[in-house]
């Protein structure tokens, strides 16, 4: 027997227990029948036993029923005859979170001990497609230190990967098969760690004054030894909003007790906060293992005193703040040991900071926890290693058009330190359509939209921003003509980047490079956008010239498209034509660009030629999916370009 899923019931229904009828009592009504209304509404999670009401399972009313059991009819009772099985008189139904169509149950659980273990279990709506959620009851500090949340005992019974959970599963088999090994710190585990910081930035947001994009920043690679108290100084900017309050900050500089340096900042700081910053010296101390509590405990007078620990570092201004640091030993990663930095911040007028007289009713001032978020060199790297390459490198990139930003961008987010973007046009609401910027960028110049952006959104990455046309024979801004505006480019960059889709400035362009011995990459799209060409120059292969000779001579073919104009117009306003394609497919050439570009920069010896990289967006007839053919470039003899 299956039921719509294709579940097929546990062995253990079948099994013939006379006690378990007698514990269950009747088959409520209606459990596996289908309704035609049934109550509705929202719930949370799990609730508070204070306001719950808890019946047994024999003492369901008709039409309670989850959400889920609508479309999987007889999973409901299925589940809890399994479960009942195991907690015998212990299951409970929480009757209110049932009304609201979630089934929320807690039961003891027997282990293999001989002692039993308490357990609450809330099944999700979209139930038994991914597993119900599970946590421990009792005393947080009986909680085990790995695979279960400090903060509301929720057991990690399974991997983060969904399809880890069985839908023929049950509860009562999750637990059979998983539970000793989350309590035992047993059994073959996803190789994660588990840092501390995750559960306190998890509760931040439940602290009343909290308002999101509040945070602290620090390095993991900071070590403070086996100092115990000290000093750290910070950079931060405050913004109140009403009763509460965003935070933004990073530590500057950490000391020991007797004044000497442990750790100072080495990253830059985001450039809102470079732009808005104060500073402050806060105190700090080490603790041992400081679990979070509830969002509704962190409101407890005594929780926050402990939080604070009543070190008092007050700022004048509206409002005024006091924080006290904790740190503690975390694991970072996966068998990596660290510290995680705790950033509770009180707020409030200045006189909720000063001592209440006898016989006097005084305020208290207002708490949030601040995020800790990693922002050091290896914090940001971590993530894509394969891109560090780079850090130290200058590209220039000339033509900030519609190719051409998004590979600035692009090499921005990936932590190129320098980049030089030349470029003469402005955005215009029109050509935004398919340009990387919005409304915000209208009227500007691209170059300059452009650095506004990076450097506003990548800190550490530094962008000239060059407005020059190139060929153009009158001197513009001051800049001078190409023989006083380009060499400079060219013998700082590292490769040189051509997005101007246009061939004359290609070859001109590509005659720089040979004589600077720097590779270069152009990209363009045919005029109808049915393809593309991302092309890479090597100095001693061949140029943009030899590879006209070698579409003439059929040695390469070329991008589907080419030479069709009739997809061409010339919107009101602008003084060309200009053809009709879409961002989303001339980002298929800026990103093949990218990707060449770290390719070629982190293994140079790899890329002794010159090649041509042809983009497939049409087929002739209908679009096709995006498709790439490489072919290599020698240098042509007819062109003569490496004699």
């Amino acid at each position: 027997m299956e039921n719509q899923h294709g579940t097929a019931p546990n062995p253990r229904q079948s099994r013939q227990h006379p006690a378990r009828r007698a514990r269950l009592g009747p088959k409520p009504a209606g459990s596996s029948a289908r309704r035609s209304a049934w109550p509705e509404g929202p719930t949370s999670a799990a609730g508070s036993s204070s306001r719950m009401t808890w019946i047994g399972c024999g003492d369901l009313k008709a039409g309670m029923l989850p959400h889920w059991e609508h479309a999987c009819l007889g999973r409901l009772d299925f589940e809890l005859r399994d479960l009942a099985f195991f907690a015998r008189d212990s299951l409970r139904i929480d009757e209110d979170q049932l009304k609201n169509g979630v089934l929320c149950v807690e039961f003891e659980w027997p282990l293999a001990s001989g002692e039993s273990c308490e357990l609450r279990a809330v099944f999700p709506d979209s139930y038994p497609f991914v597993r119900p959620q599970v946590a421990l009851r009792g005393n947080p500090e009986s909680f085990p230190r790995r695979h279960c949340s400090p903060t509301d005992g929720n057991l990690c019974l399974l991997g983060r990967d969904t399809g880890l959970w069985s839908i023929a599963w049950t509860l009562a088999k999750l637990l059979e098969k998983q539970l000793a090994n989350a309590l035992n710190g047993t059994g073959v585990e996803d190789p994660q760690g588990e840092p501390m910081e995750f559960w306190w930035n998890a509760i931040a947001p439940g602290f009343d004054g909290y308002v999101d994009g509040s945070y602290m920043l620090i390095d993991t690679a900071w070590n403070v030894g086996g100092e115990t108290e000290g000093t750290l100084r910070a950079s931060y900017s405050l913004q109140k909003m009403d009763d509460k309050i965003r935070f933004q900050g990073a530590v500057d500089e950490i000391r020991a007790k007797d004044g000497s340096v442990l750790a100072a900042r080495k990253f830059p700081l985001p450039r809102g906060l470079e732009l808005k910053k104060v500073t402050g010296t806060f105190p700090w101390r080490r603790v041992g293992y400081f679990a979070p509590p509830s969002p509704e405990g962190g409101r407890d007078r005594k929780v926050q005193d402990q939080l604070t620990f009543g070190g008092r570092s007050i700022t004048s201004g509206s409002p005024a703040i006091s924080m006290s640091v904790t740190v503690q030993a975390t694991e970072l990663s996966h068998g990596i040991d660290g510290d995680t930095w705790l950033f509770p911040l009180r707020y409030g007028p200045a006189k909720s900071f000063r001592p209440v007289k006898q016989g006097q009713r005084g305020t208290r001032p207002s708490m949030i926890i601040v995020p800790t978020l990693r922002a050091g060199t290896t914090d940001i790297g971590a993530r894509v290693p394969s891109v560090g390459i780079l850090k130290d490198k200058v590209i220039a990139i000339f033509g900030m058009g519609a190719i051409g930003a998004p590979v600035a961008i692009e090499l921005a987010r990936n932590g190129c330190s320098h980049l030089t973007v030349i470029d003469h046009d402005i955005v215009e609401p029109g050509n935004s359509i398919r340009w990387q910027l919005g409304a915000t960028a209208w009227g500007m110049r691209k170059t300059a939209a452009v650095k506004q952006h990076v450097e506003s959104e990548y800190p550490g990455v530094e962008v000239e921003a060059i407005d020059h046309t190139v060929g153009i024979a009158t001197a513009a801004h001051g800049n001078g003509g190409d023989h006083s505006v380009l060499p400079p480019i060219f013998g700082k960059a590292d490769i040189v980047i051509d997005a101007t889709a246009s061939s004359g400035i290609s070859r001109l362009l590509a005659d720089h490079c040979k004589s600077a011995g720097k590779p270069m990459i152009s990209l363009f799209g045919t005029l109808s956008l049915k393809g593309g060409v991302v092309a890479a120059y090597q100095p001693k292969s061949g140029c943009p010239t030899c590879r006209e000779f070698a579409y003439a001579k059929d040695l390469i073919d070329k991008a589907p498209g080419s030479g069709e104009t009739s997809g061409l117009n010339q919107p009101a306003g602008c003084a060309e034509l200009t053809f009709t394609g879409a961002s989303f497919d001339l980002h298929e050439l800026s990103l093949e660009a990218v990707r060449l570009t770290v390719d070629i920069l982190s293994q140079p010896d790899d890329f002794k030629e010159s090649l041509v990289h042809t983009l497939t967006l049409h087929h002739g007839i209908k679009r096709v999916p995006p498709s790439w053919r490489v072919d290599v470039l020698p240098p042509m003899q007819e062109c003569g370009c490496n004699p």
